[in-house]
């Protein structure tokens, strides 16, 4: 059984007429003993609906405008200058031009806090981001 598209909240099982019913029980199994160890209030949870984003400026302006590097905890409210993906999916966050959002971040710093890889970004731990100056 083949797992694809995990992000901080989701997998994707892929199962075929291949798998054996002793298979999908291991898949099922293994499932509920996550649950059952790592459940958490959802309230806790941060929320992992898509992030409908507020497009600034056009992504080519915003890519070929002048930028500057700003701690990644003052840019709330800035228009992004660059990508930040979170890996996996490798789904961008944020992409150049979109307006920096408390959400966003929070978002970002959950999944950082988790373990997951920043990608796309001049800095490879995210802890500065390229916004327009």
């Amino acid at each position: 059984i083949q797992i694809e598209l995990g992000d901080i909240a989701n997998i994707l099982a892929y199962i075929s007429i291949g798998d054996r019913i002793q298979d999908i029980e291991r898949l099922v199994g293994a499932l509920s003993d996550i649950q059952r160890l790592y459940a958490r209030d959802p309230e806790q949870m941060p929320n992992t609906e898509y992030i409908n984003p507020t497009v600034m400026v056009s992504p080519q302006t915003a890519f070929y405008a002048e930028k500057k590097a700003v701690p990644i905890r003052e840019t709330e409210g800035m228009i992004c200058g660059e990508f930040a993906m979170c890996y996996p999916p490798g789904i961008p966050l944020l992409a150049p031009g979109e307006k920096i959002t408390k959400t966003v971040l929070e978002h970002i710093r959950y999944a950082k806090e988790k373990g997951c890889s920043m990608t796309g970004s001049e800095d490879p731990e995210l802890k500065h981001l390229n916004v327009l100056a």
